[in-house]
């Protein structure tokens, strides 16, 4: 029973951390119009505070978990998000909008090392793909539900009601068993040296690749097919649903596509490469066929690395998963902060096609720094390094 429910608690908190990171893009056209500002405000409102927040957050899951265990940290995580959509549905001043996506990003940089932890101790690699999925599946559903709720000239606030009841959801299935038990506290010794490792930074730039870019994308797909394809609301809705819905389907399959020890760098360049072949046709986008080609392309691009770059960061330094995880997801957490409102600047401006030939070309090297697997444990980071396919962290 602890192992269902806490498989379900992981794949409904992915769904509150998707929907959170998708709802404003439908709606930042009207934002402009309700408050008088521009795109690159509310840029500023999507990306900077959102994942400013996100990256001040997710080294703190690490003393949290530390001190109450994984599953709180879980709970919290929960209860901030959904506040936070609260604050969001009934501001009046576009100040509280901010302040509202600053608690909402509070909440996510917690819930994306804490789901991850439990994921993999529960259901490893497999599980891991189910919470990759259900990320780019709450992305998915917030993106197509709030731009058809958008052209049907619903008020923007009804979704940030929506979006609060969902990420309340994981409260109703915490896997008990679990609560008490603390992960490890790092020391700083740890920190130091696992900046130090090589592998450690090309993870990094993987990580960038698959939790940071979708957001960077997904923040301004709608607005962006609305005005270089010119379609309808409902439509570019339509078409970021399907990137984020393939995603959320190859996500799960991605470790059975590619086994043995080819598995990391098959799914990790070769998505990566893929995913920067759409960008590049989203970039060349003037037709309804070829941004369904984009939106192919990335989701299915974005998905392939996901499970297997969890793992190896699970793997990389032994008995430290959640420090490991803490430190990797800082990259895809700041990243979005400047290249958010750059990206907004640049639709403002008409220069988005080049925004996402510069985005291309990052994913594209990403990929390619990373044809080189990571060590199963890298020496140096922990004075006791074990290998974890002998010993993991922790088992239920």
């Amino acid at each position: 029973m602890p192992v269902r429910s806490g498989g379900l608690c992981v794949i409904l908190l992915g769904l509150g951390v998707g929907w959170g990171a998708g709802n404003v893009g439908p709606i930042a056209v009207s934002l402009t119009h309700s408050f008088g500002v521009s795109l690159a405000a509310v840029g500023l409102l999507s990306g900077v505070a959102y994942f400013a927040a996100i990256a001040v957050a997710t080294p703190l899951v690490v003393p949290l978990a530390a001190r109450t265990g994984v599953v709180c940290a879980t709970a919290v995580a929960a209860v901030v998000m959904s506040a936070g959509h609260v604050v969001f549905a009934v501001s009046p001043w576009f100040a509280g909008l901010l302040g509202a996506r600053i608690i909402v990003g509070a909440g996510t940089g917690l819930a994306l090392v804490a789901g991850p932890v439990i994921a993999r101790e529960l259901g490893g690699v497999r599980l891991l793909g189910l919470l990759g999925g259900s990320i780019s599946l709450g992305i998915a559903v917030a993106l197509g539900l709030g731009s058809a709720l958008e052209d049907a000239g619903t008020n923007w606030r009804t979704g940030f009601v929506i979006s609060a009841a969902v990420c309340a959801l994981p409260l109703l299935v915490l896997p008990p068993r679990l609560a008490a038990r603390p992960a490890p506290l790092p020391k700083r010794a740890f920190v130091t040296a696992a900046l130090r490792a090589a592998a450690l930074w090309r993870l990094a730039a993987l990580f960038v690749t698959v939790n940071g870019v979708p957001l960077i994308v997904g923040a301004w797909l709608v607005a962006y097919l609305t005005r270089q394809a010119q379609l309808r609301p409902a439509a570019a809705g339509g078409l970021a649903f399907v990137m984020f819905g393939l995603t959320t389907l190859v996500r799960p399959l991605g470790p059975s596509l590619a086994r043995g020890s080819r598995a990391f760098p098959t799914l990790a360049a070769g998505g990566s490469l893929i995913a920067a072949a759409g960008l590049a046709v989203l970039a060349a986008s003037r037709s309804v066929t070829l941004a369904i080609l984009a939106v192919v392309l990335m989701g299915a691009g974005f998905a392939l690395p996901y499970a297997v770059m969890i793992d190896a960061a699970g793997r990389l330094f032994a008995g430290q998963a959640t420090a490991t995880l803490a430190l990797l997801q800082t990259g895809p957490n700041v990243v979005p902060i400047v290249a958010v409102p750059l990206v907004g600047s640049a639709l403002d401006a008409r220069h988005a096609p080049l925004a996402f030939v510069i985005l291309a070309a990052c994913v594209a090297a990403a990929g390619i720094v990373n044809l080189r697997p990571p060590p199963a444990s890298t020496p140096g980071a922990h004075p006791h390094v074990i290998d974890h396919r002998r010993r993991p962290e922790h088992r239920p």
